[in-house]
């Protein structure tokens, strides 16, 4: 497999990248549902700082995929999508890129602020001053964007399986590693 993307498929940064952030956010929703209930102070602070590590890893692989989408143009939408489509891709990875930062940022901002040191992989970062209701507020941001988060996925888990299924296309086999497209000439797509 190439390592930049062609005319029908992701190539293998793209699609490594895409992967490794979808895991990272796996297992930042387990990680902070799972700390959430744990009674014992000192596992609850390593959690949450693997918690925060595991975020600012997904927010430095953010500018990686946001850097490489700009150099490495990613493979059109298949012929015959509808306009509404093309237009709902568009506007949900703008979102979910937007989030891929807006969500370690507050999280991050939420942390500084706290009253407990911010460790982001045995690294301390700096305080920006124990400010509680900066801390209530980023707080809060960050709760509504991982809720953001999990709807926007949730569509755009569905919108793949559509195009799979549904519509038979390359769609989702363009964006997984050793598989290759299948040729889809001659299958019509039915019309929204």
């Amino acid at each position: 497999m190439q390592i930049r993307n062609t005319k029908t498929r992701y190539g293998a940064l793209a699609q490594a990248l895409h992967w490794v952030i979808a895991l990272g956010f796996v297992a930042q929703f387990a990680i902070a549902w799972y700390a959430e209930g744990v009674q014992a102070m000192q596992l609850q602070f390593t959690l949450y700082n693997l918690h925060k590590s595991i975020g600012v890893t997904i927010l430095a692989l953010a500018v990686v995929r946001v850097g490489w989408r700009l150099v490495n143009p990613v493979p059109p939408m298949p012929s015959g999508s509808q306009r509404w489509e093309e237009l709902a891709s568009r506007a949900s990875h703008v979102l979910l890129y937007g989030l891929l930062f807006a969500q370690p940022i507050a999280g991050l901002v939420f942390s500084m602020a706290s009253s407990f040191p911010t460790v982001i992989w045995g690294v301390t970062l700096p305080d920006v001053g124990n400010s509680k209701a900066l801390e209530d507020t980023f707080k809060a941001v960050h709760g509504y964007l991982s809720w953001a988060i999990l709807g926007l996925v949730g569509v755009h888990v569905a919108a793949a399986l559509r195009h799979h299924f549904v519509l038979k296309d390359n769609v989702l086999r363009r964006m997984l590693p050793f598989v290759a497209n299948k040729d889809t000439t001659g299958i019509r797509r039915p019309q929204a």
